[in-house]
């Protein structure tokens, strides 16, 4: 018995060695500096206007004991209506709505330009687990109406179909540009191969991919990736939302491809808490 505790502690350890979620703490976001014990940024990619994504939205944050501090970004999101938006319970795990503003249709990650609205309601599903990040989805109620023009804002539709290995898929988000860099303050892009679920499980022997998980990354390569202040944003594949940025090992390593919270697998989910919040909205 003594033997087995031992054993399932050092998984444990292991686990958490290993799996770093991907969002900039307020003093990141205040600081510019990323600490190396987290992960959630676009490595390798280029800048991009928002107009090439206007589903893409930037959550800013603040602490509830510190409501004399300006919001600042610490996650991504992905408009699916104007009164909803698609992100990562990492996010917003032990959070409440009134610590939020989402900004949609800015390019810049400190900037008012685009529209900022306050959140409503957080819903987050109720079998995440935080020490696995499965399940790692949650959908945001926003409280008052996004102004859909379908140019710099619009909603995104969701896959309706698994992401096939070797699948180009789209990252975007205004994290760390290197492993225990700095975050750009303009919005980033990159493309990354979807990786099996299978060959991902063989990358992170320690640590359970789920069906509720999705991978991407350049095996044996790397460089290209998410990281720190990307979690909860989109992975587009064929123009849909196929996943949304959970966790990593790292950022960008050849051994370690990126883990994202699998879009179709929770599709049911989606839908369900989806429709009930429209059925209280007055469109």
């Amino acid at each position: 018995m003594k033997a087995c505790i031992i054993i399932v502690s050092l998984l444990a350890l292991a686990f958490t060695n290993a799996a770093w979620a991907r969002t900039l703490t307020e003093a990141d976001s205040a600081e510019e500096g990323i600490s190396a014990a987290l992960d959630g940024r676009i490595v390798g990619g280029y800048t991009v206007d928002i107009t090439a994504h206007p589903h893409q939205v930037s959550m800013r944050y603040k602490g509830i004991l510190t409501p004399q501090n300006s919001y600042t970004h610490n996650c991504g999101g992905s408009i699916y209506s104007k009164y909803l938006v698609v992100t990562a319970a990492h996010c917003v795990i032990g959070k409440v709505a009134s610590q939020y503003q989402i900004v949609a249709g800015a390019n810049e990650k400190r900037s008012v330009n685009g529209v900022v609205v306050p959140v409503k309601e957080i819903i987050m599903h109720e079998q995440y687990t935080p020490s696995t990040y499965n399940n790692d989805i949650a959908l945001i109620v926003l409280g008052a109406p996004l102004p859909i023009n379908n140019v710099t804002i619009k909603a995104i539709p969701l896959a309706d179909k698994p992401s096939a290995n070797g699948a180009i898929s789209v990252v975007t988000g205004w994290g760390t540009l290197t492993e225990g860099g700095v975050s750009p303050d303009l919005l980033q892009e990159v493309k990354v191969p979807i990786v099996s679920n299978e060959i991902c499980q063989q990358d992170y022997r320690n640590s359970l991919i789920s069906d509720a998980m999705l991978c991407a990354g350049v095996r044996g390569v790397g460089g290209k990736d998410a990281c720190q202040g990307d979690s909860g944003g989109p992975l587009l594949v064929d123009g849909k939302l196929a996943g949304v940025v959970s966790w990593g090992s790292g950022c960008a390593r050849a051994n370690a491809p990126g883990v994202y919270a699998n879009v179709t697998h929770l599709r049911s989910w989606l839908d369900e808490k989806i429709a009930a919040v429209e059925s209280t909205l007055l469109y």
